[in-house]
């Protein structure tokens, strides 16, 4: 692995790299265009979906013809912006459905999923749980509560709404089956001071997709690393940083809705690894390597662990 300092992203992208190769744009194997990541016949609901990270999947997904994109999010005109930066791309009638949603509210979480029954007679095949937010950088103590915790309702309340409501939405909600997908972050796995809010509901998020697999064994969930990207969520002192392509996400997505990443259910992987090099490490990664779980690092003979 390359330690050559003078790419400042390093910084931020070798502390989490798993595989020799690190990957900074969409990669030839998951271009969307390709028969194998066709998504013809598949419905994707993107939460986040006006802007960023949540905005550039929508529109691999519409370059894989996929037959809906539903992308929810508060702002309308964001959520309109986004359908209309698809249109051009639209070669396979793929319909994008824009439905405004504050994740916080079960309620209108709900209504999403009864919107996309109602528009395509069936419940959402794939959701890509992108919605963020970030807290103010600065020490605990010095951020309001609320502000503190609204990173928490977003992150880890509208996680959850959003993954029980499409659950609901399903036939049989008590054998749901699909794909869903958090769009989590590095930060997750760092202490970087003034970030507590965000990291430690990363964090929470990562493993409640574990619960979600552990729960409903026919539902792929998974975890998602994007890399650092220029959107505008980013803060200043983070955009010397960001070398990777938002298209990444969406374009790993087309891979993990797929059975080819059944190896990786339950687990944490990341738009900057190699999938090659993943795949030729299976058994480790289905025994549990990129799980957040540390009991199993601890001895089982009642020892103090030193």
């Amino acid at each position: 692995m390359s330690t050559d300092r003078s790419d400042p992203s390093l910084d931020y992208t070798l502390p989490f790299q798993l595989t020799k190769k690190i990957h900074r744009k969409v990669p030839d194997s998951l271009q969307p265009e390709r028969e194998e990541n066709s998504q013809k016949g598949k419905i994707i609901v993107i939460t986040g979906g006006g802007s960023g990270l949540g905005a550039a999947a929508a529109r691999i997904w519409v370059r894989a013809g996929a037959e809906g994109v539903v992308v929810a999010g508060r702002r309308k005109d964001k959520l309109d912006e986004t359908v209309r930066s698809t249109q051009e791309l639209n070669k396979s009638g793929t319909k994008v459905l824009a439905v405004q949603t504050d994740l916080k509210d079960e309620h209108a979480v709900a209504n999403l999923f009864q919107q996309v029954n109602k528009e395509f007679g069936r419940p959402a095949d794939v959701v890509l749980a992108n919605a963020g937010m970030l807290s103010d950088i600065v020490p605990l103590a010095e951020e309001s509560v609320s502000n503190w915790w609204a990173v928490w309702e977003v992150q880890v309340l509208g996680l959850h709404n959003t993954v029980t409501a499409w659950i609901r939405s399903q036939p049989d909600p008590k054998n749901p089956v699909g794909t869903v997908i958090n769009v989590n972050s590095g930060l997750a796995g760092m202490v970087v001071p003034g970030n507590s809010a965000y990291s430690a509901s990363k964090l929470a998020a990562h493993r409640y997709m574990e619960f979600v697999e552990a729960d409903y064994p026919k539902i792929r969930a998974f975890t998602l690393l994007p890399g650092v990207v220029v959107t505008e969520m980013i803060v200043d002192k983070f955009l010397p940083y960001a070398g990777d392509e938002p298209e990444q996400t969406g374009a790993l997505a087309l891979f993990l809705a797929s059975s080819r990443a059944d190896y990786l259910r339950g687990s944490l992987t990341s738009v900057n690894w190699d999938l090659e090099e993943m795949e030729a490490h299976k058994a480790e990664i289905e025994k549990g390597l990129l799980k957040s779980s540390w009991l199993p690092i601890l001895p089982t003979n009642g020892g103090s662990g030193f």
